[in-house]
């Protein structure tokens, strides 16, 4: 255990309290109040509780914890479920007594003190009570998977054959075993041999119909702005079938360049790497938030770029060490796209993405498209720099036009005052 020391513990009090500080001129009567800032803490980015001095940085006299009072103490924090890691000892401070309690923030969050979820808001520790809040604190943790839920309304015989055989295909399955069978040996049923939701939304039509947010909208803009539409498509169905619908949709417009070497096979260079959109795609396919039932998955070309964008942004823990941290909000559903070849499950998504766009033909210098990831954000952002001097160029000769008109229009209004005289002038 690694304490605090003197001058650590005078800075704290010197802060005040705050995120990451509690002071206290006592210990409470009911020492459950203490746990309470405990499990807050945890369930936020840890902290100290520092009893024998109060608001105003002034001690306690005399302040000390008795044995009865530190075992109640103790005994009470250890109702805090899961167990928290928290350090409760003595403290010598310009000659007071203080106690110190350190808490790490939980490595197994949430975290509940009576039932219920406390956490840390500034220099407050608040009861979670609305629904929201609590889902959030679990889906930030990762502990809320939409795909592992029970799925009480689907019926074995809305599964798809043709879904089975395109999965079987693209897995490289041989087995004849009946859908049934594949499926419970895939490890898509709960324990107790209950259909999760990933059946539905991997094997099944009704994905999208009963799961109306688990679809993808793939829309083509005229420009660079989200206002002229030129094309709108919807794809449901099973996630496999969506992943090939969309990335159909979006190579039609993308052009593509047929290079020879030699008596080697041609070789196809398109406007954006492929391995890139079939990285945005299938992460978004697999971490989306599917509570979310008010937002689906966007595919938005424009001119100049490509976006991809999923409700629900970066868990906490991946943000944490962003590109080398993996953690899906859908586990079943990651690990059957990593069957299928189509991610990795080691968090190398973003790096594979990025790769391949230094592999784009580096004989046309400053027009590699980049990839683009806001922190935090569920949207990906793939730019394609060739069409953007196209856009820029069409802007400047619109500029040029105008200024010509403008001109133009200038020099007859000159000419049409002036004329009358000049021919005065002639005569």
């Amino acid at each position: 255990m690694v304490m605090i020391d003197e001058k650590k513990a005078l800075e704290l009090i010197a802060q005040g309290e705050g995120q990451h500080v509690e002071l206290k001129r006592e210990v409470p009567s009911k020492v459950r109040e203490l746990s309470e800032e405990v499990c807050a803490l945890a369930n936020a980015t840890g902290g100290y509780i520092l009893l024998g001095v109060d608001n105003n940085g002034k001690f306690t006299e005399g302040f000390t914890i008795g044995n009865s009072k530190r075992s109640a103490l103790r005994d009470s924090v250890d109702q805090i479920e899961p167990q928290v890691d928290c350090d409760i000892y003595p403290l010598n401070v310009t000659g007071h007594e203080i106690w110190v309690m350190e808490v790490k923030e939980g490595e197994d969050k949430p975290y509940f003190c009576s039932g219920a979820v406390h956490i840390r808001r500034g220099a407050n520790s608040q009861k979670l009570r609305k629904p929201a809040d609590v889902r959030k604190i679990f889906d930030d943790a990762g502990k809320l998977n939409f795909d592992m839920g029970v799925c009480p309304w689907f019926k074995w015989e809305d599964v798809s054959e043709e879904a089975v055989r395109d999965f079987k295909r693209q897995a490289g399955i041989t087995s004849d075993a009946p859908s049934k069978e594949l499926i419970t040996n895939l490890g898509l049923l709960t324990d107790k041999g209950e259909i999760t939701n990933a059946v539905p939304m991997l094997f099944s039509d009704v994905c999208g119909k009963q799961f109306i947010n688990a679809i993808i909208h793939c829309v083509r803009f005229k420009g660079t702005e989200n206002v002229h539409i030129i094309d709108s498509k919807t794809f449901e169905g099973p996630l496999l079938s969506q992943y090939n619908n969309a990335t159909a949709w979006i190579k039609q417009y993308l052009a593509v360049e047929y290079v020879m070497h030699g008596f080697d096979p041609r070789q196809e260079i398109w406007e954006l790497p492929l391995d890139a959109i079939k990285e945005a795609l299938t992460n978004a396919l697999c971490h989306r938030d599917y509570f979310d039932s008010g937002a689906k998955i966007m595919v938005q070309l424009y001119d100049d770029r490509l976006e991809i964008s999923n409700p629900g942004g970066l868990l906490p823990y991946v943000a944490a060490d962003f590109g080398h941290r993996s953690r899906s909000r859908n586990p079943l559903i990651f690990r059957m796209f990593t069957r299928l070849h189509l991610v990795e499950s080691v968090g190398t998504a973003f790096r594979v993405s990025h790769e391949s766009f230094q592999m784009t033909d580096s004989r046309r210098p400053n027009t590699k498209p980049r990839a683009s990831l806001p922190p935090f954000s569920g949207k990906r952002r793939l730019l394609l720099p060739n069409r953007q001097e196209k856009v820029r160029r069409k802007i400047r000769r619109k500029v040029r036009r105008k200024r010509r008109r403008k001109s133009f229009g200038s020099l007859l209004r000159i000419l049409a005052l002036r004329l009358p005289r000049l021919l005065l002038n002639v005569a």
